[in-house]
């Protein structure tokens, strides 16, 4: 049904991946729909002004920025040589990411003026973190009456993501392997990239037939979100379908309002939800850190320590490496994360806002293994002896200053 309310505009579709084959399989599978693909690239740092000599900036600091980066876009055309437009976007910055942003909303205002209820699908850089680069994006799109962000989605590889996921396999090595690169200093996993873009998109595109890859996917995606297994169906249609709400997106990866989503068992995929109202003790999770993140298994939440009653704590296991982190406030929450929490396979004995520790754990494991972690997580937790102590942490040193810093 054509919707009278709402002017026609151009819309705009993201695709991000690890693996640049994965892309350029949607690409193939889009040719022909109609749909303008875009393949998206940053080749780095570069001069604002190519005709400016190399010493420029030295001779003239005060001129404003003279370095930012260089990204590519790359649009099939069978009538240039190389089979392929090119349009190089320089961006006055050093970040990667904002730097895609900008070029990206420039790409799309151009796209929009050409080809006013048409389709842009664009395939992100390989590597690029959906949770850092569309939120500002989509605030961008929504000032733009000729633009709508519609879908944005995530490829995996099923037949590598038990590897991917639950290996430490550095993102800079599995894109050097195939011919693409990253910023400097880049130490992020295969794993961070694909629990952050599984749990941010709105549509999952699924390739390849291993079941444990496949029911791994299955546990990690929110169910409120799209599934496309394979590329034999109508791509475009499942792409367009979707208006992108970056306020639920970001709420689905919240570390306050992680939500165990479960899914099929029958080939050793397992989640364990977590839940404690306890702070844990500070001196036994450094002790138990391991216990608790487990072998073969990844994990996101939140945990609350009595020396740091005020912050969200965020857990994160991927590619076996633990991260933890300061995730602000629980005071702060904002209310699209309060909303999230308070949605069906959250805590229901408590507001989001509450603190608590819920650590959900998703891996390849035996029922060994998953007592372990419970056990770890049961250790941890402070016990309700220890509570008349707890008051006597605020604020004193928890031995967790090298994780968090001064409390």
């Amino acid at each position: 049904m054509t919707n009278l309310t709402r002017p026609a505009a151009h819309d705009l579709v993201l695709v991000s991946a690890v693996q640049p084959a994965l892309l350029d399989l949607v690409a193939l599978s889009l040719h022909g729909t109609g749909a303008v693909t875009v393949s998206a690239a940053v080749l780095g740092e570069t001069e604002l002004d190519a005709d400016r000599p190399q010493d420029a900036a030295a001779e003239e600091p005060d001129d404003g920025p003279t370095r930012g980066v260089l990204v590519r876009f790359s649009v099939p055309d069978d009538e240039e040589p190389s089979g392929a437009a090119v349009l190089d976007v320089r961006v006055a910055t050093r970040c990667w990411t904002c730097a895609v942003r900008e070029a990206l909303l420039s790409l799309a205002l151009e796209r929009a003026a050409l080809e006013p209820d048409g389709v842009t699908v664009v395939l992100l850089p390989p590597g690029i973190e959906l949770v850092h680069l569309v939120p500002g994006l989509a605030d961008a799109v929504a000032h733009e009456p000729s633009l709508r962000l519609a879908g944005v989605a995530h490829a995996v590889d099923v037949d590598a993501a038990a590897e991917d996921l639950l290996t430490h396999t550095p993102l800079t090595e599995a894109l050097e392997d195939a011919g693409a690169v990253t910023f400097p200093g880049d130490t992020r996993c295969t794993g961070e990239v694909h629990m952050v873009g599984l749990g941010y998109a709105d549509v999952v595109l699924a390739l390849g037939d291993d079941p444990v890859g496949a029911d791994l996917v299955e546990h990690l995606r929110p169910h409120d979100t799209l599934l496309v297994p394979g590329l034999d169906g109508d791509l475009p249609g499942a792409l367009r379908s979707v208006d992108h709400d970056a306020d639920a997106a970001l709420a689905r990866v919240h570390p306050a309002t992680t939500r165990a989503w479960g899914g099929p068992v029958e080939h050793g995929v397992r989640t364990l939800d977590l839940n404690a109202e306890l702070p844990f003790h500070p001196g036994r999770l450094r002790e138990l850190v391991a216990d608790l993140a487990g072998r073969g298994l990844c994990a996101r939440g939140c945990f609350w320590l009595p020396s740091r009653p005020g912050r969200v704590c965020s857990w994160e296991v991927a590619g076996g490496v633990v991260s933890v982190g300061d995730a602000g406030t629980w005071e702060d929450l904002d209310p699209w994360t309060l909303r999230a929490g308070l949605d069906d396979g959250g805590p229901s004995d408590a507001l989001p806002s509450t603190p608590r520790c819920h650590l959900v754990v998703t891996g390849v494991a035996d029922d060994a293994e998953c007592e372990r972690v419970r056990d770890a997580f049961a250790r941890i937790i402070l016990r309700p002896e220890e509570l008349e102590e707890a008051l006597a942490w605020v604020g004193a040193p928890d031995g967790l200053e090298d994780w968090f810093g001064e409390g």
